[in-house]
């Protein structure tokens, strides 16, 4: 990788943090609009009262309704399944009636009896035909459809197909149109590809339907498997074997389902109550409908008396409720107004005396305002003091730690240097090799307090919100680089291997060089740290498709408990364990690498299983995420 220059830019404020803040008004009175106290003591008790009146009259219309429902139900349940065992004997007969005529005509004529049979049966045509569609033989012969098809082409292919899937059996078609007419069709496949099939008519279903009839609209209603008119009231339905399984009605019989239900009718424009069933032998459905209308006016007289009831007792709840709400509103209105008036800031404000008349409860509330009042006013002036308190503490922190930051490393700057100064042996041989051996504990003793006081300072100015943010074009490839120079004798001296996979075509990121570089060393200290001998550390940068910038830090240590992820992230708080004092540290570590990645708009999630490894991750946002790559943003 290339070393890109970085152009030099004016720090700025932090993009977010915790800002304290006294407001400038507490208590302030603001325009509140709404309802008087009087008027929704009104409407409320109004309402609760009228409640036990309106359920009663509810219910007495209810119940007269639900009786007059309950003696129709049975009714036209009864009816219903009347008219299914009627329909299922007539399937019965008329597929026995078929089949015995069929088992005659395969070999010759029939005679004029079964062809009488046939005819009662409402068959009109009945006949034989070869796989061809050629007619054999009519088993109910006359001079004019002696040698005529009793359906027309198009419909013998799909009665052909249905006479196969039967296997042999007599089985009755959906209703079909036909030459402009509604028909049912009778068919059973022979043997040779040769059929029988039957035209059946509708004349009898119509004239079962017919019959059934009772109040002013009462009636029944027939329809085939799939849910198509067969007989009905409306003579335009019947014609046009109208589609009738949009209603729930038609479709709950058309699952072989029986009960009663109630539904809105199209062709009757009423809302109706039936008995329904199915014929188990043909799949058709059988309804017994009538509209509710009926059984609402002869209910009529019940519900016009409840309707009067309840009307009265209203009026009469409204009355007591008017002055009720009156009697209690008057002290509450009292004590509203010394509240406003408290709210504005006067808190020397009592409630006005209330009448003697008034609720007891009320007038402790008054009695209670009044003290809460008083001591409203005791603790303003307490949190006044705690204010100012608060505030000379504050600055005392802080002329502290500037004092701290001035009078620690100073110090530890001299010692440090002459640190180096005896163990380069500057002026000559220390004479004992020991002597040497405590120059480097000496300087790795100040090198690691120094690193506390930084890591102290810098949390310290992060929670005043005082660490201000100065953002350059940063290599992050570049850093992560100096990073491993810097902790590469560490690792070495646990025998851990420091791994990178850092691609060359990233883009430059957008951030506090110095902040970054920490949050990389803080990591890989941490990583290096609580990975035993003979493990790995691992550093990558994925730029993702969202467009974030992500660093991972991945090692395979010793882990860290679920019920620790949340704790760790706390100042100072540090897991015992005993890989904790490989390499001493403060606690300060991965709170600062959070604070320092928000503080930058990024984000910090660490995954870990116990004895696997730890994987932290740092997610830069897009809009730090330059356009220009690393190579592009080179220069010479």
């Amino acid at each position: 990788m290339q070393i890109a220059k970085q152009p030099v830019t004016t720090g700025r404020a932090p993009r977010s943090g915790p800002v304290a803040a006294l407001p400038a008004a507490i208590g302030r009175r603001r325009s509140i609009n709404g309802f008087r106290l009087q008027t929704i003591l009104f409407v409320a008790i109004v309402a609760i009262s009228a409640v036990p009146v309106l359920l009663l009259g509810s219910w007495v219309e209810h119940s007269a309704m639900q009786k007059e429902i309950e003696s129709v139900t049975e009714k036209h349940l009864l009816i219903a399944r009347n008219l299914s065992r009627t329909l299922g004997r007539y399937v019965s007969d008329l597929k026995e009636g078929f089949r015995a005529a069929v088992e005659i005509g395969v070999t010759r004529d029939v005679s004029p009896a079964m062809s009488h049979l046939l005819t009662s049966l409402s068959f009109s045509h009945v006949c034989i035909i070869d796989r061809d569609n050629t007619m054999i033989r009519s088993l109910i012969p006359d001079t004019e459809t002696v040698t005529r098809l009793p359906p027309g082409r198009e419909v013998l292919a799909p009665l052909r197909d249905l006479a196969t899937s039967a296997g042999g059996d007599v089985v009755i078609s959906d209703l079909i149109r036909d030459n402009g007419e509604s028909r049912f069709f009778v068919v059973q496949a022979l043997d040779d590809g040769r059929i029988a099939i039957g035209t059946l008519g509708v004349d009898y279903l119509r004239s079962v339907q017919r019959a059934v009839a009772f109040g002013e609209r009462g009636h029944s209603m027939i329809v085939d498997s799939r849910g198509r008119v067969v007989a009905h009231p409306n003579a335009e339905w019947e014609a046009i074997a109208k589609d009738a399984s949009g209603l729930s009605v038609v479709a709950s019989m058309m699952r072989g389902e029986t009960g009663v239900a109630q539904f809105y009718s199209p062709p009757m424009q009423a809302d109706m109550i039936a008995g329904f069933t199915a014929v188990p032998e043909s799949g058709w459905g059988v309804m017994v409908p009538q509209p509710m209308a009926e059984l609402a006016e002869r209910a009529g007289d019940t519900q016009d008396f409840a309707a009067i009831l309840s009307l009265v007792g209203i009026l009469i709840a409204a009355a007591i409720s008017w002055w009720l709400a009156k009697f209690l509103a008057r002290p509450i209105v009292a004590i509203e107004k010394a509240a406003s008036a408290v709210a504005s800031g006067g808190l020397h404000t009592q409630v006005e005396k209330l009448p003697a008349h008034s609720p007891r409860e009320l007038r402790r509330l008054a009695e209670s305002f009044d003290s809460m009042v008083t001591n409203l006013r005791h603790r303003e002036e307490i949190l006044r003091v705690a204010i100012n308190q608060a505030e000379t503490a504050n600055r005392a922190k802080t002329e502290f730690l500037a004092n701290m930051s001035h009078e620690l490393r100073t110090p530890l700057n001299g010692i440090l240097g002459f640190s180096d100064v005896l163990r380069s042996e500057m002026f000559g041989p220390l004479g004992t090799p020991r002597y040497l051996d405590y120059a480097g504990e000496i300087h790795n003793a100040g090198s690691h307090l120094l690193d506390v006081i930084n890591d102290i300072l810098d949390m310290a100015k992060i929670e005043a919100n005082e660490l201000a943010l100065k953002e350059f074009d940063i290599n992050l490839g570049l850093i992560i680089e100096s990073c491993f120079r810097m902790t590469e004798g560490r690792a070495t001296q646990g025998k851990v291997r420091l791994r990178s996979d850092i691609p060359d075509n990233l883009p430059m990121l957008r951030a506090d060089q110095r902040l970054t570089m920490q949050i990389v060393l803080n990591l890989l200290s941490n990583a290096i740290k609580f990975t035993p001998e003979g493990g790995a550390v691992s550093v990558r940068v994925v730029l993702e498709p969202d467009g974030y910038c992500t660093l991972y830090v991945d090692d395979s240590g010793i882990g860290i408990e679920a019920d620790h992820l949340a704790l760790i992230m706390k100042p100072f708080y540090q897991i015992e364990t005993s890989m904790q004092r490989k390499f001493e540290g403060t606690g300060l570590g991965l709170p600062l690498v959070k604070a320092m990645a928000e503080i930058q708009g990024a984000s910090v999630h660490i995954d870990s299983v116990v004895g696997q490894g730890t994987s932290v991750k740092v997610r830069f946002p897009p809009e730090s995420v330059l356009q220009k790559e690393y190579n592009d943003a080179a220069a010479d």
